[in-house]
């Protein structure tokens, strides 16, 4: 069932409005789109359609020693710690104004999973029992120190202030030594959750990534009341620049090969802050790590603002940025209503001038996927298709794991003159397809470069 569209009124918001109901209806939508309860806990997305039948598994290239449940995830935050007259448990909802490092303890299944029962419950479909991800402890490791500003209270800074640093670096680097890719992943989370939402997230990709790699959760100040959002839109430009920082200091300080991003909602507003930071101040071309893959899911920002991004050179930061793009995510819908301005995870081809397409063409390093007609992409809101569409999360771990392009991996384009993408039909089957290719090769230069292929 496709999700309910709005009058006509919609696509006249900026003369007329929005009517009240269409309001409300697409306000339900978002609420039932971004909301995660209970606040410390997830049951596990369903099992990416690549996987499905048993051709390929995420986990067969671990090594036996190495096939052990990661239950240690480590994250960055610029919450402030929660206190005691707060309702959160770990970090507040509140700025922070500096970013903290730490690591939480996830608990697979109520800790009663191990990696034999844990792999092959997650790829089932349906699961019975259902496959639950908690947060059970969490540690502060320390401040990040280049993240301290003049407003920052020095009782706060430990007596050696880039102790907390080196050790978080040296975490990360241990968790890169088991790996076969050297690679991390950022997950910037959307708007309306709490701190531990990211953590989990952030743990399930990794976990259909075969733990390979590092993937660490960002989780900015967002406030789980829809009516905070206007209050959450505006953190999003001081976290930016925090998340810079974070960015900066992976770069730099780990043994990364590549920083991938994965951006998520109102989180991209983040994502494309940041790198436009990065552009303007020619830090993307310093030393350290290269940007890798960075992917906006859902993206909640204006078009305009997208284009102005351009503008100042974010496209040279990274080695791809790939949007996607829904007709029928109901949360963007509420906020086109509310902003009265196009949202960039709707910006499809229906009114696309020439001009723009060919801008947009020409940028090879830019990729858009309309995600209209993926398996389950308009499940509950149709806004978090990255986790709900089994094809869509097949999608983006594929292009994490190997960096192939989109026609690499089986899409084709809508229109010959417009720079989106879609799924065909058969789309799993030339995604498999795709992968037994790269493994057939392994002296694949792309094979080598980005990680372990998954194993027929």
């Amino acid at each position: 069932m496709r999700t309910q569209t709005c009058s006509s009124s919609e696509n006249q918001v900026g003369r007329i409005g929005p009517s009240l109901a269409c309001v409300a209806a697409s306000a339900a939508l978002l609420l039932a789109g971004c909301a995660s309860p209970p606040a410390d806990r997830i049951e596990l997305m369903p099992v990416p359609a690549v996987f499905a039948g048993g051709r390929f598994e995420p986990f067969d290239a671990v090594p036996p020693k190495a096939r052990r449940l990661e239950t240690e995830i480590l994250f960055a935050t610029d919450r402030d710690p929660a206190t005691e007259a707060d309702l959160e448990r770990h970090y507040a909802s509140r700025r922070g104004h500096l970013v903290r490092l730490g690591r939480a303890h996830i608990l697979h299944g109520d800790g009663e999973l191990d990696w034999d029962s844990a792999t092959r419950l997650s790829l089932q479909s349906p699961r019975k029992p259902p496959y639950r991800l908690r947060v059970d402890a969490v540690e502060e490791i320390g401040i990040l120190a280049q993240t301290v500003s003049p407003f920052t209270d020095p009782a706060l800074l430990p007596a050696d202030p880039g102790a907390p640093a080196a050790a978080f670096a040296a975490a990360v680097d241990r968790k890169l030594a088991r790996s076969r890719q050297r690679d991390i992943l950022i997950y910037v989370h959307g708007f309306k959750v709490p701190f531990e939402n990211p953590l989990l997230v952030a743990t399930e990709l990794w976990h259909f990534l075969g733990y390979d790699g590092v993937v660490i959760p960002y989780s900015w100040p967002a406030t789980p009341r829809l009516v905070a959002y206007f209050s959450d839109v505006e953190t999003t430009a001081l976290s930016a620049h925090y998340l810079k920082e974070f960015i900066q200091f992976l770069r730099e300080r780990t043994s990364a090969e590549r920083v991938h991003i994965l951006g998520y909602s109102a989180g991209t507003r983040l994502v494309l802050d940041a790198l436009s930071m990065l552009a303007l101040t020619g830090e993307s071309q310093g030393n350290g790590a290269r940007i890798g893959e960075v992917i906006l899911v859902g993206s909640d920002v204006d078009s305009g603002l997208f284009a102005a991004a351009l503008t100042n050179g974010i496209l040279d930061t990274s080695e791809r940025l790939t949007v996607y793009l829904s007709e029928i995510d109901g949360a963007l819908r509420f906020a086109n209503l509310v902003f009265g301005r196009d949202r960039l995870g709707q910006l499809l081809d229906h009114d696309m001038p020439s001009h723009v397409a060919a801008t947009l063409d020409a940028a090879d390093d830019l990729v858009l996927i309309d995600v209209t007609d993926a398996e389950d992409a308009d499940a509950r809101s149709g806004h978090s298709y990255f986790r709900d569409s089994p094809w869509v999360s097949s999608d983006i771990l594929a292009t994490l794991a190997t960096g192939l392009g989109p026609a690499e991996r089986g899409l084709v384009r809508r229109r010959a003159d417009v720079p989106i993408w879609r799924y065909p039909p058969d789309f799993i089957a030339r995604l498999q397809r795709a992968l037994a290719t790269q493994v057939a090769d392994p002296s694949n230069p792309m094979v080598q470069s980005r990680g372990r292929p998954v194993t027929p």
